[in-house]
């Protein structure tokens, strides 16, 4: 070897001398005419299978029976709201939980909470006053349900019997 032979990658190639170019450009010219060929064909739709026809008339006719006149086993049943009994119970249990968090926030903290995320998570539907000199105001709605509890009433008696039944796990 003698210095004045190039030194090159064994991987490089010679310079081509501008075939390769012509053939990468004659192959993208044939497959763009073939492309642009193939678009002005006309599709030609395939004939649908002779079964189609009586399956789909069948089909519609067994949904329509379905529709008008729907046997016993698909008739869903409905979901009944909970009676005005058991829709009290449970936001007497729900304003119960937010004033157990608002109670351990004043004895972690000292002082009301500034509002129910800055005690927890709050339940849905329970809405926050603070009135002041350590007293507070919760009011819940559901329905047609509507509650009150003030922070100078006590929590056991706000509760009740049927409520502390929730709590305890029974029905």
């Amino acid at each position: 070897m003698n210095s004045e032979d190039k030194v090159r990658p064994f991987h490089s190639k010679d310079p081509a001398r501008g075939q390769e170019a012509a053939d990468a450009v004659a192959a993208v010219l044939k497959h763009a005419a073939e492309r642009e060929q193939a678009a002005h064909q006309k599709d030609q739709r395939k004939k649908e299978p002779k079964w189609m026809l009586p399956l789909g008339l069948n089909l519609a006719v067994l949904a329509l029976y379905l529709l008008i006149a729907p046997p016993a086993w698909i008739t869903l049943n409905p979901i009944t709201a909970p009676d005005s009994v058991r829709q009290n119970e449970s936001l007497r249990v729900a304003m119960f939980l937010q004033v157990k968090r608002i109670e351990a926030y004043m004895l972690v903290h000292g002082e009301l909470p500034p509002n129910l995320d800055a005690a927890g998570s709050p339940m849905p539907g329970v809405e926050y006053l603070p009135r002041g000199d350590g007293r507070y105001q919760l009011t819940a709605t559901a329905g047609d349900q509507a509650l009150m509890y003030d922070s100078i009433e006590s929590v056991d008696d706000f509760i009740g019997a049927s409520a502390g039944r929730l709590l305890e796990g029974g029905s």
